[in-house]
């Protein structure tokens, strides 16, 4: 195979970022300009030192008329020529654009990828390598400079990137290497390519950036502005995968999986978090609900900080693509506009404890371990044990049900009676808990709200000769 400085480099960039491994089938974007015919060209010659299987997709986005059709048959002449397989299809972009409200250019981008995603599903690849390169990548990052960017915006355009969860991975081969390094290359080997006339014109603001901007930052301040930029991506990049590892870390010791659908936060834990993990671990949460973050804007993660803050216990917040973020005093709830937080049905009948043993109650979210002890035991050490005399309930019926209107306990240590509603408020509660929180019932009388308060029926005394225990565990 005839060698060239670029072809080494993409092959070392390959090896050192595993970006073709052996064995794999990738399928090659290729609009006809030159940067896609040199990737084309660098890997179909490359084909034999990474044991790969290169295939051509492109789209014809139906924007320049004539032009670009004969972009299209171009292709896929030069794919023939290849012995590679080629799919391409025509599109009508600006269609596309008009029924669901966007720019050209982003219309333009969701249709390519679209289809480059189901070509590689027909196609069997599971890469999909487009031909960004160094000037790209400079170029990325002051238009989002210009544009205003977070930390993860600075880091540009990635080397590699999943689409479609795992399905399918975006790969740039090319990304090490400079705009004149492929015009060189092209020389070199008389690589055919296509202009595109839409590429002069300043009507678009990277086109701006390309044609002016950076140009007279290189003359008039830094000639070595593109570097700088490509090692500021970089650096930014590593940053942004340090923050990110620190904010899963802190997500699962902060975080619960309610319901497949359902997600909360501790509020405690996540408010007095470093301001960077708290925005990160709130955009984690989305993204496990929504399977991307491209949507979240910075405005939508003040939105949920806010209610870190928000002094009133219970506030609720609607996020685009229908996701609620609720806070009920000490959590924080994340779910779908038509779903409760976590809401399982109202129990339809009592439970009735009459054995020993161990019972699951899923219908009250808690487990219940009733065991009989000689004697008097020491007192419980929380509220989620209580002790009753089992000689005094031999013949009485014990039952677990949830909460009625008007509901009242006689607290123990305490002089009258206090409604159950008062005692979810004064404990934080969650209001969806509520309606399923267990209340252990001795014929007539609350005996106890299970893990927060003990009423007066059943205690034991210096008669007590058998005591029943009943120990209570949350569901998770």
């Amino acid at each position: 195979m005839r060698t060239h400085p670029l072809i080494e480099s993409v092959r070392r960039t390959a090896t050192d970022h595993d970006l073709l491994p052996s064995g794999e089938k990738v399928l090659v974007a290729v609009s006809g300009g030159v940067d896609s015919m040199v990737l084309l060209d660098v890997l179909h010659r490359l084909q034999p030192h990474f044991g790969i299987e290169v295939v051509v997709a492109h789209v014809d986005h139906g924007l320049r008329g004539h032009e670009s059709s004969e972009d299209r048959a171009f292709v896929e002449r030069q794919a023939a020529e290849r012995g590679l397989d080629v799919f391409s299809e025509a599109f009508d972009v600006k269609a596309y654009a008009r029924e669901n409200g966007l720019s050209t250019q982003v219309a333009a981008r969701e249709v390519r990828y679209d289809y480059l995603r189901r070509v590689a599903g027909e196609s069997g690849a599971r890469l999909i390598a487009t031909a960004h390169h160094a000037d790209d990548q400079a170029e990325t990052v002051l238009m989002r400079v210009l544009r205003g960017t977070a930390l993860k915006g600075l880091g540009g355009i990635p080397m590699r990137r999943f689409e479609d969860g795992e399905r399918y991975e975006l790969i740039r081969p090319l990304l090490e290497v400079w705009r004149a390094e492929i015009a060189s290359y092209a020389n070199d080997f008389g690589i055919l390519y296509r202009e595109d006339s839409s590429n002069a014109s300043s009507h678009y603001l990277r086109n701006k950036i390309r044609i002016q901007l950076l140009p007279e930052l290189a003359a008039e301040y830094n000639e070595g502005v593109k570097s700088h930029l490509v090692q500021l991506a970089g650096c930014a990049r590593e940053d942004d995968r340090y923050l990110n590892g620190l904010a899963e870390r802190e997500y699962r010791r902060i975080c619960r999986h309610e319901s497949e659908r359902v997600l909360s936060a501790d509020v405690r834990l996540l408010g007095v978090s470093p301001l960077p993990l708290q925005r990160r671990v709130i955009t984690l949460i989305l993204y496990y609900l929504r399977g991307h973050t491209k949507v979240w804007e910075q405005v939508h993660i003040e939105s949920v900080r806010s209610l870190l803050e928000n002094r009133y216990p219970s506030a609720e917040l609607h996020l685009p693509h229908a996701i609620v973020a609720r806070r009920e005093y000490d959590r924080l709830f994340f779910t779908f506009a038509e779903d409760p937080p976590h809401e399982p049905a109202v129990p339809d009948a009592p439970f009735e404890l009459t054995q020993l043993g161990r019972f699951e109650l899923p219908q009250f979210g808690i487990a219940l371990q009733v065991t009989e002890v000689e004697g008097v035991p020491s007192r419980p050490r929380d509220a989620w044990v209580a002790h009753f005399d089992a000689d005094e309930l031999s013949s009485s019926r014990i039952y677990i049900r949830s909460r009625a209107a008007g509901d009242t306990l006689h607290p123990l240590g305490l002089h009258g009676s206090k409604l159950v509603s008062d005692v979810f408020v004064d404990a934080k509660v969650p209001k969806h808990r509520r309606e399923t929180w267990p209340l252990l019932c001795i014929n007539d009388s609350i005996a106890w709200v299970v893990g927060l308060t003990r009423g007066q029926a059943g205690l034991l005394t210096q008669k007590t000769a058998r005591t029943l225990v009943i120990r209570a565990t949350e569901l998770s």
